[in-house]
């Protein structure tokens, strides 16, 4: 139910105090609603003579007294914009709600900026974050940086001009001057620097530095990858694969253990013996918090994979708690696999990470293991993140609908002999 209420504007000087601003005043204008006023001061000094008191406006030709009459002209008309817009929102209309609308929306136009935001996030982050995790982080504010400096004079921007013009604006760029000058950011590494800007924005929605995300709506679509693994008779091809060189050996038990356990590399580096338990059934587990997520990824130890893990720690140079398979760097294990795939036959680029997809794919979910339990031995905090590891392929159709065809004829069979009784 609307109200009405009295409302009016009135424009007036204020004689300015102190000898020295003798025959000076300050302009103001007075909010009235309901018989209730607020001031707002112009921040406009004038001599005393030059105010009109009727025309409310300053006297004088010049083109600075027309600025400032204009500036009057403004005022006035941004308080009754900012009345009617809360006449339709049906809010509290008083004298300083009025003025209080019309000062936040000059003082938004100020604040905190784009720079200061982004250097704030990398203070509190980086610690949180594992140095792994916040690297990509890093390369999107440097180009956050980078882009501001190059589209704006002073090398910034506040919050509050930020746009969905502005975001586009960051795509193209990303995509057009990359850090590095012979890899070009596109596809799914161009969205998650898109994605990662957003998400920045959104955290200065969390902590009040704005009030709205301006590009909550804006989006960089990311293609779906089919996810590689080894079926189970690849995986059987290169356990039974004998390899004369010891370090494509070790590579290859490395790699197998991930197979049989799911662990990511930098895990497998690190584990020890004091990552075990035995349990009193006789199941060995492993139980290691993730070096990415800090989750814990809880497993029961395969056969297979005791079988590594006993090969290692019994080894002659081997110190008890130190990490159970010897060092090694990440480029190494690259080059074995690729001399791994090609010989036996694997038609796609082998990597450690295809370990965990063939964990999670072959041997967990194709062996019947449900996806809530997968999801606790990978150390996933979401399961929506399982999932992705749980496409479905052509392999897992044809096992879904074995059979399929002899079920049908049966329920045919019993069909067709219930309406011959009949």
């Amino acid at each position: 139910m609307r109200t009405t209420h009295t409302f009016s504007i009135d424009f007036f000087k204020r004689s300015c105090r102190g000898k020295k601003k003798k025959g000076k005043a300050h302009i103001y204008v007075r909010i009235w609603v309901d018989g209730e006023p607020a001031e707002i001061s112009l921040k406009e000094e004038i001599s005393e003579n030059d105010w009109d008191p009727q025309a409310e406006q300053v006297k004088g030709r010049s083109i600075q007294t027309k600025s400032l009459n204009d500036h009057i002209d403004d005022v006035r008309s941004k308080i009754k914009e900012k009345y009617r817009a809360l006449c339709d929102r049906e809010a509290l209309i008083t004298a300083d709600t009025i003025k209080q609308a019309y000062l936040g929306a000059h003082t938004a136009l100020k604040g905190h900026k784009l720079i200061e935001l982004l250097n704030y996030y990398y203070k509190i982050w980086e610690p949180k974050l594992k140095p792994g995790g916040f690297k990509n982080v890093k390369t999107t504010i440097e180009y956050v940086k980078q882009f501001v400096a190059a589209q704006y004079s002073d090398g910034d921007i506040y919050l509050s001009q930020l746009s969905m013009e502005l975001a586009t604006d960051f795509e193209h760029y990303v995509r057009n001057n990359p850090i590095k000058a012979h890899d070009r950011c596109e596809g799914n590494g161009l969205a998650k620097h898109v994605q990662r800007f957003k998400r920045i924005v959104n955290w200065a929605v969390e902590i009040k530095w704005i009030t709205v995300n301006p590009f909550k709506e804006y989006s960089c679509p990311m293609k779906k990858h089919k996810r590689k693994k080894l079926s189970f008779q690849q995986l059987v091809a290169i356990e039974k694969q004998q390899f004369a060189d010891p370090a494509i050996g070790y590579v290859k038990d490395l790699f197998l253990h991930s197979c049989y356990t799911g662990l990511a590399f930098v895990d497998a580096m690190t584990l020890r013996e004091e990552h075990f338990e035995w349990g009193t059934d006789g199941v060995t587990w492993s139980r290691i918090y993730r070096a990415k997520s800090d989750e814990l990824a809880a497993i029961p130890i395969l056969k297979s994979a005791a079988t590594l893990l006993n090969k290692y720690r019994t080894r002659r140079d081997y110190v008890p708690g130190d990490p159970i398979f010897p060092r090694i760097t990440n480029q190494e294990v690259n080059r074995c696999l690729k001399i791994i795939q090609a010989v036996c036959g694997i038609d796609f680029p082998l990597t450690f990470h295809t370990g965990r997809h063939t964990f999670a794919k072959t041997v967990a979910l194709k062996s019947g293991i449900p996806l809530e339990t997968v999801q606790i031995m990978m150390g996933h905090s979401k399961i929506t993140t399982t999932q992705i590891y749980a496409d479905v392929d052509e392999e897992k159709v044809l096992d879904d609908t074995s059979g399929w065809q002899e079920r049908l004829d049966k329920k045919r069979e019993v069909v067709l002999a219930s309406q011959t009784l009949q």
